[in-house]
């Protein structure tokens, strides 16, 4: 048998580096957006990953989308009542009222 030569084959192209903060900020407005959007109809904490994480998404993604979901919580953007998220009245009242959230 003869030695492959690995340099024959491309090298896959590096993930375009994002600012960690951007990454938190956009993914917390698709939640925030996504909540707001179907209020007053409420959105399980599952469907909404599913809705935001490809089917077999890493766990980059999965991490990312939690991460967010509860930065929201903390920040008093929405509440998780069960496993119903619940986007609060002021978050409400500032879409109402034309406030852009992403």
């Amino acid at each position: 048998m003869h030695d492959q030569d690995s340099s024959a084959r491309p090298a896959p192209a590096p993930r375009p580096k994002r600012d960690p903060q951007v990454a938190y900020d956009e993914e917390q407005a698709w939640v925030l957006d996504q909540l707001l959007d179907e209020y007053p109809a409420l959105m399980t904490y599952e469907e909404a990953r599913i809705a935001h994480v490809r089917e077999g998404g890493d766990w980059q993604e999965n991490d990312a989308f939690e991460i967010a979901v509860r930065g929201l919580g903390w920040a008093g953007l929405i509440r998780r009542q069960g496993d119903l998220l619940v986007p609060v009245r002021p978050a409400r009242q500032m879409a109402a009222l034309g406030f852009s959230i992403g």
